[in-house]
């Protein structure tokens, strides 16, 4: 190989000098960039952490007071009857005849029979997110959800993800900086250092997007934090401390009354409810009932005692999270055929209904709340409306006893009877689409698809009455009441005659009452 002359070795020494010296410059000013570019990123962020938030985050630093659980009461403290008595059929009431009713269509127009809620609300104007709302009887494509993100932070990078909710494909955009893992064991000042991680990172943008998705699903406050809560555990990992810290900062931030709680190296969410809940921990704090309601669907005790703070964060409303149901979930409309059948006097009928299969996947492990929450809650979709298309003819011609009596045996025979116990292990208060969805049911799950039907196919009004383990309906008749001699005395109730119309009773009529409860006074009465 020829060697280079030295002479030329000297010349080359100085042009290495001056390439190196390039490459430190540019080095060094690429990594004052970059740092410039991240200081701006991070101060850009910064500008998302309003008073409320500091203020809020002073209150997590403050010292945590240890509470004591306490747990919602069983609806019933008697168990319900295993078996239930039927009323001896008279001859006159033989089948002779067996009608198949025509396959109802739940697309005929309504009659002029309002509910009591309806007659509330006829009056009242419509609010401008309903007049915007449109949501279809099959409700969403399966095809999916794809809300706007508009981040506001531009410098920042976001990542797409995709969530599958009750079998509807979503996309869904976030900050990557959301994530932070809790370096340092559970406790109060790793809350209060995720809680000011968040409140610096954008999250009204993020939560716009997600009240895009509520909007277009049509769900309730409940079905809203099932939602964030799913988000929760798809960005940090299912079930993690971060995981439920997101879904607590997410909520608080939406309005509702939420705590944070720890123990050990668990960290646990509660909420403000309404209705109460059976069955379920609680926390007496600040004056209100925090339950430890479970997302996940899930049913478990959180401990005897959990360390949280006092006071709220300082914009919040503090609402309740409601579990009330205003209108029918928009989930795909997925359908499953059940066949009905009963008896009325000397007839026969049968007829099909198409059920709403994800309305019942929704509504499997949905909380166990007071009796108002099945009484006034409005799920009208393709199967309620299909259901009492296929009744309303049936009522044709008939004074106000005969319809109560119609509808009574309907939901008399139409179902096997079983507690809750049997049939699901637990104590379960069905509402009127999952009723008709599954084989068998007791006297809360008939009694309130029962007074659904009163509601809209009759004028009447109804109270519902709760016995040492069982509960029924008793209906005012205004212009004839029941007459007979099975027929027993009515219940006084605001100056009205109520006579007591039981679904579970089978064969009887309105005005029949279980030999049971004859002499004993309802513990409670319930008027919605």
């Amino acid at each position: 190989m020829r060697r280079l002359p030295s002479s030329n070795k000297l010349l080359l020494f100085p042009l290495f000098l001056i390439l190196f010296s390039i490459v430190l410059v540019n080095k060094s000013k690429a990594q004052e960039t970059f740092e410039e570019w991240k200081q701006n990123y991070l101060e850009e962020f910064q500008k998302f952490q309003n008073k409320y938030d500091k203020q809020f985050h002073k209150t997590l630093q403050k010292e945590w007071k240890e509470f004591a659980a306490e747990r919602s009461p069983e609806f019933y403290n008697t168990p319900k009857p295993d078996i239930i008595p039927t009323v001896k059929r008279e001859k006159s009431d033989t089948p002779k005849t067996t009608v198949e009713l025509e396959q109802p269509s739940p697309n005929k127009p309504k009659t002029t029979t309002l509910s009591k809620t309806e007659k509330k609300k006829k009056t009242q104007k419509p609010s401008s997110d309903q007049k915007k709302q449109k949501v279809t009887d099959t409700g969403v494509s399966k095809t999916g959800i794809t809300p706007t993100f508009e981040p506001n932070v531009k410098k920042a990078k976001v990542q797409e993800n995709s969530l599958t909710f009750f079998d509807i494909p979503i996309q869904y955009k976030y900050y990557t900086a959301y994530k932070k893992q809790m370096q340092n064991e559970v406790g109060q000042n790793a809350i209060s250092k995720f809680w000011k991680h968040l409140s610096t990172k954008d999250y009204p943008s993020f939560l716009k997007q997600v009240q895009q998705i509520r909007s277009q699903l049509s769900l309730n406050d409940y079905g809203y934090a099932q939602l964030l809560y799913n988000i929760g555990n798809q960005i940090y990992g299912s079930q993690t401390p971060e995981s439920t810290l997101f879904t607590w900062f997410m909520l608080t931030q939406s309005g509702f009354g939420t705590r944070i709680a720890y123990n050990k190296q668990q960290v646990y969410l509660l909420i403000k409810v309404a209705p109460d809940v059976f069955k379920t921990t609680y926390f007496p704090i600040d004056g209100s009932k925090f339950y430890g309601l479970n997302l996940s669907g899930s049913q478990s005790d959180l401990p005897s005692n959990l360390f949280t703070y006092e006071g709220s964060h300082p914009k919040s409303k503090e609402k309740e999270l409601s579990l009330f149901f205003t209108k029918r979930p928009a989930l795909p409309g997925e359908q499953e055929q059940r066949s009905y059948s009963f008896s009325y006097r000397d007839t026969s009928y049968t007829f099909k209904l198409p059920i709403d299969k994800q309305i019942v996947n929704y509504m499997k492990n949905y909380p166990k709340a007071k009796l108002e929450l099945y009484f006034n809650s409005r799920i009208d979709g393709p199967t309620h409306k299909g259901l009492l298309n296929a009744l309303r003819p049936l009522l044709d011609d008939k004074n106000e006893v005969e319809k109560a009596n119609l509808l009574l045996s309907f939901v008399q025979k139409a179902f096997k009877y079983q507690t809750d116990q049997e049939q699901f292990n637990v104590e379960k208060k069905m509402f009127p689409t999952e009723t008709l969805y599954y084989p068998a049911s007791d006297c809360d799950d008939r009694t309130i698809l029962f007074s659904y039907l009163i509601e809209h196919l009759t004028n009447l009004d109804y109270i519902i009455i709760r016995y040492p383990g069982h509960l029924t309906p008793a209906v005012h008749f205004p212009d004839t009441p029941p007459q007979g001699p099975k027929v027993d005395s009515p219940i006084s109730y605001n100056g009205k005659a109520y006579y007591v119309t039981d679904p579970t009773y089978i064969n009887a009529n309105a005005g029949m009452i279980m030999s049971k409860y004859r002499s004993t006074p309802p513990a409670e009465t319930f008027d919605f």
